[in-house]
């Protein structure tokens, strides 16, 4: 089951407030094992600002090629260095690593994680460069907005 950015903070909170153990949070949220063990750790390395919404970042094509080479290189897992960046989820990166692999450096594109792209003036203050702030320009958010309302 996937939850919400907010049912996670609760789960978590549950174990390490309440003293939940993880087998009965697992049952009860229907969540994987593994993946509550590495929300736990990324709770009790950042706090809550891995799982806020608006706290959505957007990895460049410098950051993910970066990250990629840590990862190839065995400097670092995965799953450690997912962690040490707040990532919410553990498989992202392996997921860059997979891309990279297959399809070389032109695949790695700047993205904004697995949720839809925003599409709105919102957007922009994540965009980490004025060159990428001019791709969402008004009228390209008017026709992107008009293409999903037919």
């Amino acid at each position: 089951m996937k939850l919400t950015m907010d049912t996670k903070p609760k789960m978590i909170k549950e174990y390490l407030d309440e003293q939940v153990p993880m087998t009965k949070l697992v049952k009860k949220y229907s969540y994987d094992l593994a993946k509550l063990k590495y929300v736990v750790k990324l709770y009790q390395m950042h706090g809550e600002k891995p799982f806020l919404e608006q706290d959505k970042r957007i990895y460049t094509s410098e950051e993910k090629l970066g990250a990629i080479k840590i990862v190839m290189s065995n400097q670092k897992s995965a799953r450690q260095l997912a962690l040490e960046k707040g990532m919410p989820s553990p498989h992202a990166l392996p997921d860059w690593v997979e891309k990279f692999q297959k399809e070389g450096t032109d695949a790695i594109q700047v993205s904004g994680g697995r949720q839809s792209y925003r599409f709105n003036a919102d957007k922009q203050k994540y965009l980490p460069n004025k060159e990428l702030k001019a791709r969402f320009t008004p009228s390209l958010l008017h026709n992107l907005r008009a293409r999903r309302s037919t």
